[in-house]
């Protein structure tokens, strides 16, 4: 049935973040991809790349443009899977707002990465030395790295699965700045 439908309840904006982390390779630890933000708010503060989700859209298909926009990354060479939902209160200053969280594993950290749209910069961090992070990524990326850690992909990785749950382990709340 075609037509307008209107609720009395409010609704919240939808958010996609984006957590690709690199495997070890020639003694470099696992690294982290962020973004720092060009824009208020948090602006020059460090984040996970991801933006909102545009009206019509698919949440993968949001997290494979947002990861695009901000780091020039070729999505089609990452294998995105959902880590989960955040929405606790207070998460985002600008009001109510649900992000779903994609995580991947990727081979190096040779993905043509380059600050675009709303990304000052774009860079890899060590997994266990990450700088203060926006919203409440911190919470985020503590449990995509729990997730990651107990992929097939990260058994493979002598090591992998322990270094990954050492550096969420790390992460500690308060989880929102």
């Amino acid at each position: 049935m075609a037509g307008s439908f209107t609720y009395p309840y409010p609704r919240p904006a939808v958010t996609v973040d984006t957590i690709i982390v690199s495997r070890p390779r020639d003694g470099v630890p696992p690294q982290l991809l962020l973004i720092k933000r060009k824009n208020p708010p948090f602006k020059d503060t460090w984040a996970l790349p991801g933006g909102f989700v545009d009206e019509g859209e698919g949440l993968d298909a949001a997290a494979r443009r947002e990861l695009q926009e901000e780091t020039s990354v070729n999505p089609s060479t990452v294998a995105l899977s959902q880590v989960g939902a955040f929405g606790d209160p207070g998460r985002d200053p600008r009001g109510w707002t649900i992000t779903v969280a994609y995580a991947a594993l990727v081979p190096s950290t040779d993905l043509g990465v380059k600050a675009a749209d709303d990304a000052k910069d774009a860079r890899w961090f060590d997994v266990s030395q990450l700088p203060p992070l926006a919203f409440d990524h911190k919470l985020v990326v503590r449990t995509a790295l729990g997730h990651l850690a107990k992929q097939p992909e990260a058994a493979q990785v002598g090591g992998l699965p322990a270094t990954l749950e050492a550096a969420a382990s790390k992460l500690e709340g308060p989880w929102q700045t």
